[in-house]
């Protein structure tokens, strides 16, 4: 079928063409008024929803290309956190290094809203993601020579630019295939992501391993030529055909005047206070301090504003009422903050615990931790298909996240010396995890209008990104608390079950925790069977400081679950039609009978 639509948002007429499958929208003037471009436009869509279209080497190319930039954005996001001590060390800049990885995530989670919206507002997809991923390929072209902490945040935060573009790098892959294969498509970007976190680590480590001094910058080296290699594969394996957004016939400035810029710099200003002031708590100055406290505050004050103009001052905002047509939107929002919090418990405290209890070589360390990626990465296509084929992406997800949780809780158990425990509990979660991430883009894209499936995606990935700020504050807030605590009662417990002498246990404690081991063996009555006491007694310190990181995420899991039963039933809307195919599309029985 071939049918004339316009390009808004509602279709004014729809003409029936025999044997045909492709519907082409012509774009007319939007409802200002405004006068309308000479010639029509049209835009490829493939509508036949029962009938499975057939794909071919263009649609194949665009979607090489699309896991390539995944894999790159994830190991330009994993790389530099796994050796980042090495790095604040080699360029003297330890107490500021925390701002290598924040800069990165903080560019993200403020422009990646910004860049979607302007996407979908203006669809030009390729042309953003290109000159994104370029600014990307400047920034680890800048890292690698620098002899300060400053040089290379900078260059992360125009790594972060790239980074920005993690909801286009979700979205074009649902637009360009049939919707009811859209969690087969996540899934398949979800294999790239996990590759690259589970290689960038054990490229990084085994870099810096051979030298703490040019390793990690050798990595930013590799990193630029991955860039860059995006760049060239969005060139020439992305060629969407030109899609048209109703306002090809108006300026520049008038485009610009489209845009949400109200909300942007609302959302921008608030999101920055935030993730700013939860980065600053505790690193350098207190909770309780002005700068902090101001910063918070205000901050929070804007994304009241931000929310309260998107509610009331506009309805065509990044926060687009259309949005709101169905529960599965705002469900699939909360359900990715719960995400957001069970995911970096493990990708932030696993390695800890990891360092703290079981290994400090940083190469097997870095290899310990892939075993969350790899199991991911294998059960993401299992869910994907699952999904896919039964329509339905609720109950794949309810049971992704019941796994997940049942992770989270076995790391809670982990003691010292349960080396093998920790590895099998990292890879429950990640395959619980697997279903989470690609279930949940897979639901808002099909739930939300094609317009502002970016928009959509967006909104959805900072919510894992404000929760992620806020709960690794929340988390380390609460091991630092408990380590001050736990650490000198299970020392002095140990040192006097091993025979240490009451009056000597407060010295004793002092010493070994500031790893003082001259006073340490000063001490009358102290053995080295008492300091290897000692020692296993700061190891079950920390254990159970880092415990408390996992009682806290798993119950999110629960509530997960919950909230996951209440989706809507999209199985009307699992269906092949194609919303922007990068070819004409024809459907698979009549595409035969052709060829017969």
């Amino acid at each position: 079928m071939v049918t004339n639509t316009p390009s808004v948002e509602k279709s004014l007429h729809d003409l029936d063409v025999k044997g045909q499958d492709i519907e082409h929208r012509e774009d007319n003037p939007d409802a200002t008024g405004s006068s309308p471009p000479d010639s029509v436009s049209v835009d490829l869509e493939y509508k036949d929803e029962n009938e499975e279209p057939v794909l071919h080497r263009r649609t194949y190319f665009a979607l090489l290309a699309l896991f390539l930039l995944n894999y790159t954005q994830v190991v330009a996001l994993n790389g530099p956190p796994s050796v980042l001590t090495y790095l604040g060390k080699d360029v003297d800049g330890v107490a500021d290094q925390t701002w290598v990885p924040n800069a990165l995530s903080l560019v993200q989670a403020v422009g990646g809203p910004v860049i979607s919206f302007a996407s979908d507002t203006f669809q030009a997809r390729k042309t953003l993601l290109v000159a994104t991923c370029t600014v990307s390929f400047i920034g680890a072209a800048i890292a690698p020579g620098a002899k300060d902490i400053y040089r290379v945040i900078v260059a992360q935060i125009l790594i972060g630019v790239g980074f920005a573009a993690v909801p286009l790098a979700y979205a074009i892959p649902s637009e360009i295939l049939p919707r009811k294969w859209r969690p087969l498509a996540q899934s398949l970007m979800n294999v790239a992501a996990s590759l690259g976190a589970a290689s960038a680590p054990l490229i990084a480590g085994a870099l810096t391993e051979k030298s703490t001094h040019s390793g990690w910058r050798n990595f930013y080296w590799i990193q630029m030529a991955m860039w860059g290699l995006t760049v060239i594969g969005l060139l020439v394996g992305y060629r969407p055909p030109k899609r048209h957004s109703g306002l090809d016939h108006l300026s520049l400035w008038q485009k610009i005047g489209r845009l949400d810029l109200p909300g942007m710099a609302l959302l921008s200003g608030g999101v920055t206070l935030l993730l700013v002031g939860l980065s600053l708590g505790d690193n350098p100055w207190p909770w309780t301090s002005a700068r902090v406290m101001s910063t918070l505050v205000i901050g929070i004050a804007l994304l009241i504003a931000f929310g309260l103009y998107e509610w009331k001052g506009t309805k065509v905002g990044i926060l687009h009422h259309d949005l709101f047509e169905r529960r599965t939107f705002p469900l699939c929002v909360a359900l990715m903050f719960c995400e957001g919090v069970m995911l970096f418990s493990i990708i932030l405290f696993y390695p800890a615990v990891t360092e703290a209890l079981f290994e400090t070589d940083p190469f097997l360390s870095a290899a310990r931790q892939i075993t969350f990626w790899l199991c991911s990465g294998a059960a993401t296509v299992v869910y994907g298909f699952w999904s896919s084929k039964r329509r339905t992406i609720r109950s794949p997800l309810i049971v992704g996240f019941t796994i997940f949780a049942a992770g989270l809780v076995g790391m809670a158990t982990i003691q010292p010396g349960q080396s093998t425990n920790a590895i099998v509990f990292d890879g429950l979660a990640g395959i619980g995890f697997a279903a989470p991430l690609i279930l949940l883009i897979a639901g808002v894209q099909l739930s939300t209008p094609h317009h502002l499936i970016a928009t959509a995606t967006a909104v959805l990935t900072s919510s894992r990104a404000v929760a992620a700020s806020v709960f690794t504050a929340i988390y380390s807030a609460t091991v630092n608390s408990a380590t001050s605590v736990k650490l000198p009662k299970h020392v002095a417990a140990a040192a006097i079950a091993a025979g240490l002498p009451p009056q000597y246990v407060t010295e004793f404690v002092g010493d070994l925790l500031s790893e003082n081991s001259t006073a340490l063996e000063s001490i009358p009555g102290v053995t080295p069977a008492i300091i290897q006491a000692g020692a296993g007694g700061v190891l079950q310190g920390l254990a159970d400081s880092f415990r408390l990181v996992y009682i806290i995420a798993a119950p999110f899991g629960v509530l997960a679950c919950v909230l996951a039963y209440f989706l809507d039933d999209l199985t009307k809307l699992m269906n092949y039609r194609v919303d922007a195919p990068v070819e004409e599309l024809h459907a698979r029985h009549k595409a035969e009978e052709t060829t017969a």
